[in-house]
């Protein structure tokens, strides 16, 4: 709780309704038969609305046992990963999706837009609903900071912007917010960590968020 509320105002760890759904986003992610979420947590930064959770995707398989004639149902995470919604509260000219090459873009066969910048262009696919309203969003400085930020990441991510402001953030991290893992870290790591994986997305926010522009 005082971690969240050094960077968030007004933060709910039971919200009642859910703002975050991750089917509402363009992100390209793994075939799977079933996602959730959970561990959801609101707040505002800067006075605009937020929420947290993390998101698994499972795959689902079906086989017959030759020896039994019986139905077994075998169930295997295919992701896991840290989301976060931030609603700008202005419209956008256009949708805008951007992920990395290497690892999600395989999921997702789609005309990717050219930056200009051959690191990010490199590194990232972007698609969206208007190619020179995107490149308009992603001028040189923003995609130096976004190039900035992917070097600190805690794992491969990606961005969703939709035209009524809202932003998504996916980080296939393996784990959630708040995660001990396999409780070998020491309180202290753990709360390092913990700062550290908050502020690299809000760090990400402000990157979109209007105080940026």
């Amino acid at each position: 709780p005082a971690l969240m509320a050094d960077t968030f105002e007004g933060v709910d760890f039971q919200p009642a309704q859910h703002l975050l759904r991750a089917e509402d986003t363009n992100i390209p992610l793994p075939k799977h038969d079933s996602c959730s979420a959970s561990g959801y947590i609101r707040g505002t930064y800067h006075g605009l609305p937020a929420e947290l959770c993390t998101v698994r995707l499972t795959d689902v398989n079906e086989i017959q046992r030759e020896e039994t004639g019986m139905w077994e149902r075998n169930e295997t995470e295919v992701y896991t990963g840290q989301w976060l919604l931030c609603e700008l509260e202005r419209e956008i000219p256009t949708w805008l999706t951007i992920w990395p090459r290497a690892g999600l873009d395989r999921f997702l066969s789609v005309k990717t837009v050219k930056t200009g910048n051959e690191d990010f262009d490199r590194r990232f696919c972007v698609s969206c609903g208007d190619e020179a309203a995107a490149l308009r969003i992603l001028m040189p400085d923003r995609a130096a900071q976004i190039l900035t930020l992917a070097d600190s990441s805690f794992g491969k991510f990606a961005v969703n912007l939709n035209r009524d402001g809202r932003l998504y953030l996916a980080v296939h991290s393996g784990r959630g917010f708040f995660d001990v893992g396999k409780g070998k870290e020491p309180p202290d790591a753990l709360r390092r960590r913990f700062t550290r994986e908050l502020k690299w997305c809000t760090d990400m926010i402000d990157v979109f968020r209007p105080a940026a522009e």
